[in-house]
């Protein structure tokens, strides 16, 4: 059972897809799971096979926009604050504290890419948030000054914050809002195989939607770039944590980054052989493997 719904994050409605579990009773109450999707995807995406698998299982879940993109509002449309898409999360675990079927003391979150660190840095602040999964996990900010396979000069992304003061002087003067693609327009032009693999989810009848056009703003970049979304896990990410993560991946080195610092007496690690990136978004075995491992984690612990 699905429907359309949408909560507030600050002045912003947020468009989500709330499901109910196959034996849903009102009058029961549930554990929730709160969906996070990748920079550039939208809730239709793997945030929602996420989303509606756990749903299947048990969870009451919801799985939305995040502010300014999607069906969510917000104005420029595609900017990628990553504080702003952190209070996203919070905002979604307000709402449902709301509903009266679902237990507010067994509430978890659940992130795919670059909504992994998101998640993760939600649960750094938010204890609401009792039980901590990711899936393909990205560290927006690692991946910036490190680069997608931890290979980069870190001194390069200073060129980008230098890009997005630029582009906010441009814009405050009149001048369109400034655009980057976040996968590539053509297959051939991309830099390693999981950025093929990107084009062919997000550019083809793969998984395309027509809310997400892989693109954020050109300002958004001051903020990633100098964004950490595991900072202080060694500290304050004290909850149980699943990390999930392809053995192909080219971003495998975040989810183990995640894994090695996280305080959490209560963490595994699940490298599923032969999965890339993104094929642990959408290609059936990949996802039953992540399943397979997320389902028992969070009846454990939500």
């Amino acid at each position: 059972m699905a429907e359309s719904v949408t909560f507030r994050n600050y002045d912003w409605n947020v468009a989500a897809v709330l499901r109910l579990p196959p034996d849903f009773a009102p009058e029961r109450r549930y554990p929730a799971i709160v969906c996070v999707h990748p920079s550039g995807g939208v809730k239709e995406q793997t945030a929602g096979l996420y989303a509606e698998k756990l749903a299947a299982q048990g969870f009451v879940t919801l799985a939305y926009d995040a502010t300014f993109q999607g069906e969510s509002t917000g104005e420029p449309r595609h900017l990628e604050n990553p504080y702003l898409r952190v209070e996203d999360v919070s905002a979604a675990i307000d709402y449902l504290t709301t509903l009266p079927y679902v237990d507010n003391g067994r509430i978890g979150a659940l992130g795919v890419c670059a909504g992994g660190g998101y998640a993760a840095n939600a649960a750094v602040t938010d204890t609401r948030i009792r039980a901590l999964g990711t899936v393909s996990a990205v560290n927006y900010g690692q991946m910036y000054r490190h680069g997608w396979d931890n290979t980069a000069n870190p001194q390069d992304c200073l060129a980008l914050r230098d890009m997005a003061a630029a582009a906010r002087t441009a814009e405050a003067g009149g001048a369109p809002t400034q655009y980057l693609s976040t996968v590539p327009d053509r297959r051939e032009d991309a830099i390693n195989a999981d950025f093929a693999e990107a084009f062919d989810y997000y550019r083809t009848d793969r998984a395309r939607h027509c809310n997400a056009p892989s693109k954020a703003t050109a300002r958004s970049l001051a903020q990633l770039v100098t964004y950490d979304a595991f900072n202080n896990v060694e500290l304050f990410l004290t909850q149980p944590v699943q990390i999930v993560a392809g053995g192909e991946a080219g971003t495998r080195w975040m989810s183990e980054d995640l894994f090695r610092r996280a305080a959490s007496t209560n963490k595994d690690l699940l490298i599923v052989p032969g999965g890339t990136h993104i094929a642990m978004y959408d290609q059936p075995a990949m996802v039953e493997a992540a399943l397979g491992t997320l389902v028992p984690f969070f009846r454990n612990n939500l």
